[in-house]
């Protein structure tokens, strides 16, 4: 139900997960929504992990309901794709703010009317922004049905990489306490429930049978802890990889 809500807001949110106006306002030395809301990710990975992907993003909540169009898994080779994306176009943000000799002002509502991400004004009208909101719906639809579950989140999100930067940053730098899953390998009958279940294609019985239950992949959604018949999977706020 979180996931639906945030995709039925997104036009009032757009802007604040826009990959273009975190560009366009660093070239005019302005930290903009979208780099508060990008930079919050990374940071509350550091205890969360990937919790955004699994229960408040709006690109999740688009792609959830597809499940039932295309269920394929979807090959890890996709998950490479969008680093292809987010590595140059994270340079691009420097160069921008470098060539505006840095951020100089703050603006959490750059690029929107009113803090409204579609509504338009004399400069800005709306039709304009409604044009790029369903190219980035029709966008993710499209990926998601050709590659399978959630494939826009696999090949496309550039806002994943933050939040998987932030748990690695995490599990390198030290093992404070974090959101993570946890599992008891002798509960588990490898029925095969929690993989099958996973929307995010990751192999979790294997995970289950070596009791790590840390994956790049991995959301936290709790469908693996949901859908394990002997619960073997639970959820856990503690120290540990």
């Amino acid at each position: 139900m979180a996931l639906l809500l945030s995709f039925v807001a997104f036009p009032l949110t757009l802007n604040y997960f826009s990959p273009y106006l975190i560009v366009d306002s660093a070239f005019q030395g302005v930290v903009n929504g979208s780099l508060i809301v990008f930079a919050s990710m990374f940071l509350g990975s550091l205890v969360f992990g990937r919790l955004w992907c699994g229960w408040a993003c709006p690109a999740a909540g688009l792609q959830e309901p597809l499940l039932r169009v295309n269920d394929r898994r979807v090959d890890r080779k996709a998950d490479l794709v969008k680093w292809a994306i987010w590595v140059p176009w994270i340079a691009l943000i420097v160069f921008a703010a470098m060539r505006a000799g840095g951020y100089v002002s703050i603006d959490p509502f750059y690029g929107t009317v009113g803090g409204i991400s579609l509504a338009g004004d004399a400069e800005r009208p709306a039709i304009f922004a409604f044009i790029i909101y369903f190219g980035v719906v029709l966008t993710f639809f499209g990926i998601t049905l050709a590659v399978g579950r959630r494939g826009g989140c696999h090949a496309l999100c550039w806002m994943a990489p933050f939040m998987i930067s932030g748990r690695a940053a995490r599990n390198s730098l030290g093992a404070w306490p974090s959101l993570r899953l946890v599992a008891d390998s002798s509960a588990c009958t490898k029925c095969g429930t929690c993989t099958r279940e996973c929307p995010m294609s990751v192999p979790v019985q294997e995970l289950v049978a070596s009791e790590s239950m840390e994956h790049a992949e991995c959301v936290l959604c709790g469908s693996c802890v949901d859908g394990c018949p002997n619960k073997a999977i639970r959820y856990s706020f503690s120290t540990g990889k």
